[in-house]
Formats: C-alpha cells, sequence, structure tokens
C-alpha cells in the first residue's frame, strides 16, 4: 500500500495520507481546471481507479513485462476488479466480447509487449467487426528507450503498435504522459459505446505505470449507457416507411445484428406484432425473436432455414434493420437465390451510414439506432391504427415453406445413425436445453448446423462470429458468457478443429471455477474447407483431415482424457441415445464439461441459398431452388 499527504479533494480518499511519493515531474498545469487539485499518481493507479468508476468488474490479460505496472494498480483494487488470466491474451478478448453482446458493460483486457499485443489482435478484429466493444491497453517499451531497439520496442521503419491496432478499434491512443490519461479515459468509454460500439485501444509505455503526476482521476462522462447518436428521423420518413410496408403484398422485417446490439428486442416483437409482419434474420441477428413466435421465420442465407430463404426471395418489400447483407447471407449477392432486390422495394435502417446501399439499392435508407427507430415507428403505427390489408395469404405460403422445411428435417432429428446425424446431436439439445440457455458458437460447420437447427426460446441468448469469423470465439468466448449469466447454461457447439486451437480454455475454466460446457462436433476434419475442396475441387482434398501420417488412419487427441487432465469432465460420445443424458447431467454438473461427439464426417450442411468464392460457380440449393421473380 502506497500513501500520500493530502494537500486537497482527492478522489482516493480511501488510502492513508501519513506520506507521500516525490513527485517525478514539474508542477503541471492542465486544461482540467474543474478537477479538484491533488498530489501525486502513478498511472497504474489513476488506470485502475477510473475502471473503479467505470464500474468494470473483470480486468482479462497475460502477465508480461510490460504489464507488471498496471497490475500492481489493479492489485489495490481486486475486491471490485476480478482478474481473470486466460492461457493467451486471445482467449481474453472472447471473454471480454461475449461479456459485452449479453451486458452491453465493456470489460478490460491487457497485454505485454510484443506477441503479447499481436496475440490479442484477433480477438479484438472479432469484436470490431460483430459490433461488440471493450477497452484494449498494451505495454511499451519505457519513454526513454523508443526507437532503441530495446526489448519488443517496435521501433523498425514504420510499424508501432499504435498503427497496427488502428485499422481494427474505433480509435487507438498513444500515451506519452500520465497527463494523457485525464482526458483519453472517458473519451475512450464514450466512444466505445457510441454508435456502433467497438473496441478502443491504449498503447502504454510502461514506466508510465510507475511514474507520477499531479492530476486527479477523471470523471466518467455522465451517460454510460449506450450513446444513440444520429437517431431523430422525421415522422414523415417512419410513415413513408410504414406505408410501404402496410401497403405490401408479401412485406418482411429483417432483423440484424443492430437489434442485438441495440437491445431492441421488446421493440422488434411489439411492431411485428402490431403490423402482423413475419420477421426473419441475418446470422447475427438470429434470436432476436424467439423462436416459437409465430411470426418467427428464422436465419436466411447459404445455410439459411428455408422459410426464411423462401420468404426473403419472395418478398416485396423488406425493412432491414442493422443488417449488412454480407455474402454468406445473401447468397453471395447472386439473385434469386436468397433475395431479388430490386423489384423488391428494401427499407435499410443502420446506425452506420457506410452500410446503408452498400450492397442494394435502397428504396428508403434511415441512419437510426434499432432501438430508437422501432420505437419511433411503433408510436406512429399505433397512433394510425397501421396493420397489414391483405388478409391471411402471404402468412399460408409462409405456413407451406414452414411445412415442407419440417417435413424434410424431422427424419434426421430422430436418427439412430452411427456416427452421429448432427441434426439428431443438436435437436437433443433443443430439447434438453433450459429456455435460458446461452449458445456460442464457434466457427465451422459446427456454426452452420447451429445456425438451421439451435432454436433459441430467449431473445439474445444466441452469439456467433460474424463479420470476422475468427474459431476459437466460442471455445474462449463461453467464458465470458459464463461470467456474464453465472444462473445460466452457457455452452458452445465447436468442431474438433476450433477445439484445438484453444483447448486451454478449459484449463482457465476450472482455475477460475468457471463451468461452462463444450459440445465437440469431432469428424477429423476441417470440414468446412474440406466440403469445399470436394464441391469445388473434385474432391482432391488436402491439408483438412486429421490423420496420422505413421498410421494413416483418422487421428485426434482424446478429448475427453485431456480435459480430465485439466481437472474438468471430459465425456466421450458415439452412439445418439448416449448424448441426451451426457448433456442433461452436463448442464446441471456445475463442473467445466466437454462431450467429444463423434458426427458422420460425410454429412453436408442442406443449403437453402447459395455461395460462391469467384471464379469458382456458386453451389446449387440442396433444398429448394433458385427463383427469380
Amino acid at each position: 500500500m502506497y500513501n500520500r499527504k493530502a494537500t486537497g479533494p482527492s478522489s482516493l480518499s480511501s488510502y492513508s495520507t501519513s506520506q507521500s511519493y516525490p513527485p517525478s515531474q514539474p508542477s503541471f498545469q492542465s486544461g482540467y481546471s474543474s478537477m479538484p487539485p491533488t498530489n501525486e499518481i502513478r498511472g497504474a493507479d489513476l488506470i485502475a481507479e477510473y475502471l473503479v468508476k467505470e464500474k468494470v468488474p473483470y480486468i482479462l490479460g497475460y502477465a508480461g513485462h510490460g504489464a507488471i505496472g498496471l497490475l500492481d494498480g489493479i492489485h489495490r483494487h481486486t475486491d471490485k476488479i476480478r482478474h481473470i488470466s486466460p492461457r493467451v491474451e486471445q482467449a481474453a478478448g472472447f471473454m471480454a466480447d461475449v461479456y459485452f453482446r449479453l451486458t452491453g458493460q465493456p470489460l478490460a483486457v491487457y497485454a505485454s509487449t510484443g506477441p503479447g499485443p499481436m496475440n490479442l489482435m484477433i480477438s479484438v478484429a472479432n469484436a470490431f467487426y460483430d459490433g461488440s466493444a471493450y477497452f484494449v491497453i498494451t505495454g511499451q517499451v519505457p519513454t526513454t528507450q523508443f526507437d532503441s531497439g530495446a526489448l519488443q520496442d517496435d521501433y523498425r521503419y514504420n510499424g508501432d503498435v499504435s498503427s497496427i491496432f488502428t485499422p481494427i478499434v474505433k480509435k487507438s491512443w498513444r500515451i506519452r504522459k500520465i497527463e494523457d490519461l485525464c482526458k483519453a479515459l472517458p473519451d475512450a468509454f464514450s466512444l466505445m459505446r457510441t454508435g456502433r460500439p467497438g473496441p478502443v485501444h491504449f498503447d502504454m509505455p510502461y514506466d508510465l505505470y510507475i511514474k507520477t503526476a499531479p492530476v486527479s482521476v477523471p470523471e466518467p462522462q455522465s451517460d454510460r449507457t449506450p450513446l444513440n447518436w444520429r437517431t431523430t428521423v422525421a415522422d414523415e420518413t417512419v410513415e413513408r416507411a410504414l406505408e410501404l410496408i402496410t401497403s405490401a403484398q408479401r412485406p418482411l422485417i429483417l432483423a440484424g445484428g443492430g437489434i442485438r446490439v441495440a437491445g431492441a428486442f421488446d421493440e422488434l416483437k411489439t411492431l411485428a406484432e402490431q403490423l402482423d409482419v413475419p420477421v426473419y434474420t441475418s446470422f447475427m441477428g438470429k434470436g432476436a425473436l424467439p423462436c416459437d413466435h409465430r411470426l418467427n421465420l428464422g436465419v436466411a442465407g447459404v445455410w439459411g432455414e428455408y422459410p426464411a430463404t423462401e420468404a426473403a426471395r419472395n418478398a416485396d418489400v423488406i425493412l432491414a434493420i442493422g443488417a449488412r447483407f454480407n455474402d454468406l447471407h445473401t447468397g453471395s449477392w447472386i439473385p434469386g437465390y436468397v433475395y431479388n432486390i430490386p423489384p423488391t422495394k428494401l427499407i435499410h435502417v443502420d446506425i452506420d451510414a457506410e452500410e446503408i446501399g452498400r450492397n442494394y439499392p435502397v428504396e428508403i435508407g434511415i441512419v437510426a439506432d434499432a432501438k430508437a427507430f422501432l420505437a419511433h415507428m411503433l408510436k406512429i403505427a399505433r397512433a394510425k391504427g397501421s396493420r397489414l390489408g391483405f388478409g391471411n395469404t402471404w402468412h399460408q405460403e409462409i405456413e407451406t415453406w414452414r411445412t415442407d422445411w419440417r417435413n424434410f428435417v424431422e427424419p434426421f432429428e430422430r436418427s439412430n445413425e452411427v456416427p452421429i446425424e448432427p441434426r439428431r446431436m443438436v435437436a437433443d439439445m433443443v430439447k434438453i436445453s433450459p429456455p435460458d440457455t446461452i449458445m456460442v458458437d464457434d466457427v465451422g460447420n459446427c456454426q452452420a448446423w447451429s445456425e438451421q437447427y439451435w432454436k433459441p426460446r430467449v431473445a439474445g441468448t444466441h452469439m456467433t462470429a460474424g463479420g470476422f469469423a475468427a474459431m476459437g470465439f466460442g471455445i474462449c468466448g463461453v467464458l465470458g458468457a459464463k461470467l456474464a449469466r453465472p444462473g445460466s447454461p452457457c455452452v458452445t457447439l465447436c468442431g474438433d478443429g476450433g477445439f484445438m486451437m484453444t483447448p486451454h480454455a478449459i484449463a482457465t475454466a476450472v482455475e477460475y471455477n468457471i463451468p461452462a460446457v463444450w459440445v465437440v462436433q469431432n469428424n477429423y476434419a476441417i470440414g468446412t474447407i474440406r466440403d469445399l475442396q470436394r464441391v469445388y475441387l473434385d474432391g482432391r482434398e488436402i491439408g483438412t483431415s486429421f490423420v496420422n501420417e505413421r498410421t494413416g488412419q483418422l487421428w485426434n487427441p482424446d478429448f475427453a482424457k485431456m480435459t480430465d487432465a485439466m481437472g474438468g469432465r471430459g465425456i466421450r460420445i458415439e452412439h445418439p441415445d448416449q448424448f441426451g443424458d451426457a448433456y442433461r447431467e452436463a448442464l446441471h454438473s456445475n463442473v467445466p464439461t466437454v462431450l467429444d461427439v463423434i458426427i458422420n464426417r460425410d454429412t453436408a450442411v442442406p443449403v437453402t441459398g447459395t455461395w460462391q468464392m469467384p471464379p469458382i460457380p456458386e453451389v446449387q440449393p440442396t433444398f429448394g431452388q433458385r427463383k427469380l421473380r
């Protein structure tokens, strides 16, 4: 514990005042005249106490020489900020990403210098592309050693850590004196939550953690909730959009990931019910409306649910809220597979003006926060008594597509085949999982199986990696989910490829008592890429199956034994009748559990749209067909 003499009002009144640090810098006069005069404070303590003011409950990261000063500041506040050290920096970022998606509260994530920040970048980019946010602080060589070539100094040519982070954060600050922190910290936390959320980054020389300056800990900006900007939309614009929807014969509402970011689940549900308009989603928006709601059609796209994809390509008006219209969702923008825009008329609402009209022409474009826009439209719709006027024809068409899809899927969900049919496995998970279960997909075919067959019954309980699609997101991110929702079962559906990239998540779960569940779809392959080789390259497979070179047999480590060795509980499952009981026990065991499920490696995910990787031709639907209007 350090001591200091109180020379004026201080935000650190809990510390002893018998002795102060000797000042390491001359008296500083800044533009922060509203701050009370104080004596010296270390950079590390200023950061730590600011995190307390922002009510940051966790700091995640991996210690290194460039972080020990920061950790010394955190050490004094472990009663308010819990420190968790995953076994690699990337995992810390994934955990913070999922935590923010569930709570809207940014966490702090740190790394040392050199390799540490580089390890972290994958998960930072994943958060940036999906509109998730956390505070990143990485170490830098001391200010006296800039451009010296000291250990891990990023001095060569044009490189520096801040410029490397710049493309994948909303802003990167180069902190060069302690006084910089007084403005940068409140600005950073505000920017993270303003508009489209995203991570921010501090490049922090590690001598500044220990040096002192005569400044006060700044106050957070007054509104710590997400700040909605540019959301004032004229009534006549909303009325025009409303008229376009209610006069249509086949209207739809598309709920993108922006619904989740804005927490606009109730507004979406209420507006859809008011207008009686069916809702479908992008993959990032999956679960924006509970799966059992009568207006929910599911996800549209290459691996979408057939009712959603078929409705999207037949709609005459679509109100899209917080959606990017990327290639997987749109069938690589090839007309007739998922969309026919035009002639389908598009009303595109997004908080980021750059997304509107990026890939499709719009009838009406509106820059607005999803929650604010939906509330605005609902108010006008109620005042006007707006509701669709075409009767039940559109709903009857949709019900036919639902029946066709159910008839196709249900036999697979009852399958007793060995190796296990993936649809049977996911169907059992849906039946057994409590409604509040949090599903955090990893990336690969496991993600596509979840897209089609996982059924969220509570809005906002499904998480996936979209724009950057980083493997490891689910395996590590499920720990962040459990920190955010300790009373709910938290599960990841992952592949054997992704699991082997980040198996250390189990050790972290055991060390910090985070009882998540990992369901590993084990097909001895990087399945998504192997399937592309089979379809596009006449079956010329290389680098995508896990084969023991000595025996020539398919090979993976024993994931159950790996888990047991790390202190968790591992179960290998080879028959579908074994899965249900094991999964049920895992959900209730309060022990980190891995289910190693051997699935049929030759079962492909049904394609209801298409996807193209030019110049290779697009894949054709295996259920449904292309339809041009």
